[in-house]
């Protein structure tokens, strides 16, 4: 019987854990998204100090993230999430409106890589 309750307990923890790093990792691509809106208002309204500024803040908080992180499922796309946000911070520095296309498909690659966190039937499957 113990056994049993044991296996209860421990499958319980690992539920409540699974859905807790999906949560905290949904909020954290809200706000780098977030992040990615402020770059661009701020370069929209020709505030390229500021645009600089949330461009490094940005690249901070997800190299924070990618140091922290335990399991990252697909490196490749975290990757590719780390080469786009370079790519804005570059063009945020030396003011090219390239940046619109960079802040795009960096927001596009963190939305995926939000739903590819979200656990569904037919990921599990």
């Amino acid at each position: 019987m113990k056994r049993i309750v044991i296996s209860a307990v421990i499958l319980a923890v690992m539920f409540v854990g699974c859905f807790y790093s999906v949560k905290v990792t949904c909020d954290f691509s809200d706000n780098l998204i977030n992040r990615i809106h402020e770059v661009e208002d701020s370069y929209k309204n020709s505030d390229f100090e500021r645009a600089k500024t949330c461009a490094q803040t940005l690249k901070d908080e997800w190299e924070s993230f990618a140091d922290r992180s335990i399991l990252i499922n697909d490196l490749g796309h975290a990757i590719e999430i780390a080469s786009s946000i370079a790519e804005i911070q570059s063009f945020a520095e030396d003011e090219d409106d390239e940046i619109y296309a960079s802040c795009d498909r960096a927001e596009t690659q963190i939305d995926m890589f939000k739903d590819m966190q979200i656990p569904t039937i037919w990921k599990i499957l």
